[in-house]
């Protein structure tokens, strides 16, 4: 008799033939392919979970939604980490940062944005090696960025350009974007998987912060329900609704 492979299970046993074969779970999902977790989970009750999409990037509620609203900024070409998109899709990651805090503010209240800059597993990392960028509305959780300035060295950015030219000589770092929109760049050295997520479920009282486990959601059908239509889309240019 088969076993009926558990949804977690499915989701690591679809990242790790995609690794295998040097494919990435965010670009086949983004082509319309069925060798990713989102297909795992939802192919049956959405054909997609984009919110918004441009030219350059994609804007979608993450698995593992800790919070309503959580969303991801992913570029649609391959980038392992933020700091390689090129200047010119930069512009257009600030508008688009700009306008999902405009959206998500008037929905939810303040929130956060952040990238675990990883270049391959030693450094950390969540099991994707595309880069994306976390939206993530407190819900009137206090702001960690106090906790991670003790914890770490950083410099404060005055714009999202300069990821680039600040993390050049660092194997990992930490972009956070504070709930006053203040721009910082932490130097962590290698971090545990998924460690923001275990910082905001701790102080959410959540146990399940591995979005490997969570399996379906009745709260990422919701974000998508609530948010589609907030966005819309003029000649790769962007505006809330």
């Amino acid at each position: 008799m088969l076993r009926k492979m558990p949804m977690s299970e499915r989701i690591d046993t679809v990242l790790a033939r995609s690794q295998t074969r040097n494919h990435c779970d965010f670009c086949d999902e983004f082509a319309g392919g069925t060798n990713n977790a989102f297909h795992a989970l939802y192919h049956d009750a959405l054909r997609t979970r984009v919110l918004l999409a441009t030219n350059t990037f994609r804007v979608f509620p993450t698995i593992g939604q800790l919070v309503d609203g959580y969303l991801m900024i992913a570029p649609v070409s391959h980038y392992t980490a933020m700091d390689q998109i090129p200047a010119e899709a930069v512009v257009e990651l600030v508008d688009l940062s700009e306008l999902i805090r405009t959206v998500l503010s008037k929905l939810y209240g303040s929130s956060v944005f952040f990238e675990h800059g990883a270049r391959s597993p030693i450094n950390g990392g969540c099991g994707v090696y595309h880069a994306h960028l976390h939206a993530m509305p407190l819900h009137g959780l206090a702001d960690p960025v106090e906790t991670l300035k003790q914890r770490f060295s950083y410099i404060e950015l005055s714009d999202l350009h300069e990821v680039t030219k600040q993390s050049a000589r660092l194997p990992s770092y930490l972009f956070y974007q504070d709930s006053n929109a203040r721009l910082y760049l932490f130097d962590t050295g290698p971090l545990p998987s998924q460690y923001m997520r275990i910082l905001f479920a701790s102080s959410l009282g959540e146990e399940n912060w591995n979005w490997r486990e969570v399996g379906r959601e009745e709260r990422l059908l919701s974000t998508v329900e609530r948010l589609s239509g907030r966005f819309d889309t003029t000649c790769n240019t962007v505006r809330p609704r």
